[in-house]
Order: structure tokens, then C-alpha cells, then sequence
């Protein structure tokens, strides 16, 4: 019997409702959203800023066939990739909210005495917790993504027959779907790991504490900070913490900001156009955020948080 596969399976089932079907909802929003656009731009004209009015046969020229294939190749490229950032978003939420009760619900309803009376360690059901949200449900919501920009395609190449416009050309060349995929899967999982410290902390605060655990995982970190900034004039915990969710942010933003240069290498000689946005966003490559200290001072800290949180659980049966 696969013990940790079936801890692993435990907490899918246990959780489905974050890590499974709120990312559907999303996908359901976000389609509607984009049909009911469609419905809505068929039916008459719209005004942009950029472009002046368009009928649906040039909506936001991306079927002009004035328009550069390498602008619309961006423009395509990003907007795909641009729907991981709703997607993390949620599942940051959803990963706080399960770090923090995911030790301390087994003691509050006393389901802790079952589990340690099985042959389990606690070390492989802490770790089945950091692997649950570290690992299986940032690929859950990869999957979600892939089908989501999947169906957006199909949709849009719907739109395109219906302007009489060639769809592989102009939409599915330029997409770079795979690409745009991996960009995805590499920024969820980069974010991941920037993320470690916020899990294990997370985690430490669940395996010890006895009530309200949003509290004592919220509070004490704010009242550091207030203090450190009045007694000792410094900023260093609100620092590293802001090191770390930029972090965070870096990962995400790093496909986009490669995409950026991308295109601008091809169009280096246009003085316009993509050329700034490669220089505007600076942000380290994934090579640049594995070599960075802070880096690897996170993923250590939070494993010796994880830790602590398995040596905790060891002694801590009941939440009162």
C-alpha cells in the first residue's frame, strides 16, 4: 500500500472544493465574460482609445492584416500567459487558508487520535500537506489554465470564421500555445518556491496553536514589525517579507518580461512599438531568482518551519 500516495489522496478529497473546483469557476467566469464580449462587439460597434471603431471583423486589429504578425503574435502570447496571474491569485488564497487549518482542524475535531493510531508518521502527513499544496494543486490549476486558453482559442477562432478570416494564420501560429504552457507551468512552480516560507510558517502555526489560528498567524508578524520600527528605527522583517512576495511577483512576471524581449530583439529596428516594455520590466530571468540568496534563505527557513511543525504534531493531540 502506497501510504504517502493515499495521504496525498486524502487531502485532494478533503479539499476539493479549493483545489478543484474553484479554479472552474474562474474558467466558467472567464468564458462567460469572453462570449458575452463577443455577443456584445457583433452587435454593433465599439470605441477604443487606440484604435478607433472596429466591427467584428477587426476587433482590437488582432485580424487587421495591416497589423505586424509580431505585434499580434504578443499581443496573443500575453494575453494567454496573462491568466495565470487571476488563477495564483486564488490559489495563494486558497493555499493560506488550507497551510492554516490543514494541522490544526485534525486537533480540533479530534480526528488526530485516528490517524496517529495508524501506521503513518507524522513527518509523511506534514509533508503530504506541503506536497498537496506546493506541488498538486499549483498543477491542478496549470491544467485549468491550459484548457481555459484552449477553449479562448476556440472561441476566438469562431469569431474569426465568422469574419471571414483565416484562423491559423492569424490567431493559432501566433499563439505559441506550448510555449506559453511551459512559461506557465515553470512561473506557477518558481512562485511556488518562493512561496516555501509562507507555507512552512503557516504550517508551524497550525501544528502549535491552540486557538484562532489566523490570529496567531497574522497578528504576531504585524506587532514585530510596529515594534522593530519604533525601538529600533529598522524595517528588516517588513523587508524580508517583501522580499519574498516580490519574489513571488518576480516569478510571475518573468515570462512576460521574456516575451517582451523577444519580440522586441525581432523589431529592434521599429523605435516604437515593443521596444520599451522589455525596458521598463526588469525583472531577474528564473536562472537570476535561483541564484539569488534571498532565494535559498527562504527555502531554508521554511524547512526548518516544516520541520518544527513535524516535531510539534509529534506532542500536540488536541487544539483546547
Amino acid at each position: 500500500m502506497n501510504t504517502f500516495g493515499t495521504l496525498l489522496k486524502r487531502e485532494f478529497w478533503e479539499n476539493k472544493t479549493g483545489f478543484y473546483w474553484v479554479p472552474l469557476v474562474i474558467t466558467g467566469i472567464s468564458l462567460f465574460t469572453a462570449i458575452l464580449g463577443l455577443i456584445i462587439v457583433s452587435n454593433g460597434n465599439i470605441e477604443t482609445v487606440n484604435y478607433g471603431s472596429h466591427d467584428l471583423s477587426s476587433l482590437f486589429k488582432l485580424y487587421d492584416v495591416t497589423v505586424d504578425n509580431d505585434i499580434k503574435a504578443f499581443a496573443t502570447q500575453s494575453a494567454l500567459y496573462s491568466a495565470i496571474y487571476s488563477y495564483y491569485i486564488v490559489l495563494g488564497i486558497v493555499g493560506f487558508f488550507y497551510c492554516l487549518g490543514s494541522l490544526y482542524d485534525d486537533r480540533k475535531d479530534k480526528s488526530i487520535l485516528f490517524w496517529k493510531s495508524m501506521p503513518i508518521s507524522d513527518t509523511q502527513t506534514v509533508l503530504s500537506k506541503v506536497v498537496a499544496v506546493a506541488v498538486i494543486a499549483p498543477f491542478i490549476y496549470w491544467l485549468v489554465i491550459i484548457a481555459t486558453n484552449f477553449v479562448m482559442l476556440i472561441i476566438a477562432t469562431i469569431f474569426a470564421w465568422v469574419s471571414d478570416v483565416n484562423a491559423w494564420s492569424t490567431l493559432w501560429a501566433n499563439s505559441g500555445f506550448i510555449k506559453v504552457s511551459l512559461y506557465q507551468l515553470a512561473a506557477i512552480y518558481m512562485a511556488m518556491l518562493w512561496a516555501i516560507p509562507f507555507i512552512g510558517y503557516l504550517l508551524l502555526v497550525s501544528s502549535w496553536t491552540k486557538k484562532v489560528p489566523f490570529l496567531v498567524a497574522t497578528v504576531p508578524p504585524v506587532l514585530v514589525i510596529i515594534a522593530e520600527g519604533m525601538i529600533f528605527k529598522t524595517g528588516h522583517v517588513l523587508s524580508f517579507l517583501g522580499e519574498k512576495l516580490f519574489g513571488v511577483v518576480q516569478a510571475l512576471m518573468a515570462p512576460f518580461n521574456a516575451l517582451a524581449r523577444e519580440f522586441s530583439q525581432k523589431r529592434a529596428e521599429v523605435d516604437d512599438d515593443l521596444s520599451f516594455i522589455a525596458d521598463e520590466l526588469e525583472f531577474m530571468s528564473f536562472g537570476g531568482q535561483l541564484s539569488d540568496t534571498g532565494f535559498w534563505v527562504g527555502i531554508v527557513l521554511g524547512v526548518i518551519m516544516i520541520g518544527a511543525a513535524i516535531y510539534i504534531r509529534r506532542f500536540r493531540d488536541e487544539a483546547f
